[in-house]
């Protein structure tokens, strides 16, 4: 070996120092650092793990959320269906009671047009008597041809009509 100019105590001692030197930078460098590494994976793999279940959890919110979606759909159609048929049953009762107001009121105006049309018989009744009672009460007064006759009750008939009309 001191052919090759290596020393064997200086070898020796050298290996020796390495192996030191390996041991200490093991025990006070090398040991840390992998621990802090071996903490950080064990971090990350716990993120890694917790994003899972959240992912999970918002997958089975949106699942929750979509069933209470369709159900206040569904509920909502429900209100809509009901809302209708209400309405259709407001306005049944409002089309028939509008039908009994207006069949009643026809009633009552064709009472009071029977009624007045009784009384306006009744008032021409009574005038066309007034008259054949003065038309005759003329001709029994006064004893005249045909001719004034009809003249006379022309006459009596005019005057009678002209203050109606007016």
């Amino acid at each position: 070996m001191d052919q090759l100019g290596i020393n064997g105590w200086q070898l020796a001692v050298q290996m020796v120092a390495f192996i030191i030197f390996v041991f200490l930078l093991w025990r006070f460098a090398l040991k840390p650092i992998v621990g802090v590494l071996d903490q950080r994976q064990a971090r990350i793999s716990e993120s890694m793990s917790a994003a899972e279940r959240m992912q999970q959890e918002l997958k089975e919110t949106q699942a929750r959320n979509e069933e209470v979606l369709q159900q206040a759909r569904r509920e909502a159609q429900d209100v809509l269906v009901t809302a209708r048929q209400n309405a259709e049953q407001i306005e049944a009762r409002a089309r028939e009671k509008a039908d009994a107001a207006a069949n009643e009121f026809l009633t009552r105006a064709q009472e009071t047009l029977r009624q007045e049309t009784a009384q306006a018989r009744q008032a021409l009744r009574q005038e066309v008597g007034d008259l054949a009672v003065t038309a005759a009460g003329r001709i029994l007064r006064k004893e005249i041809d045909p001719d004034a006759q009809r003249s006379i009750i022309e006459s009596t008939l005019a005057e009678a009509s002209g203050p109606n009309q007016a």
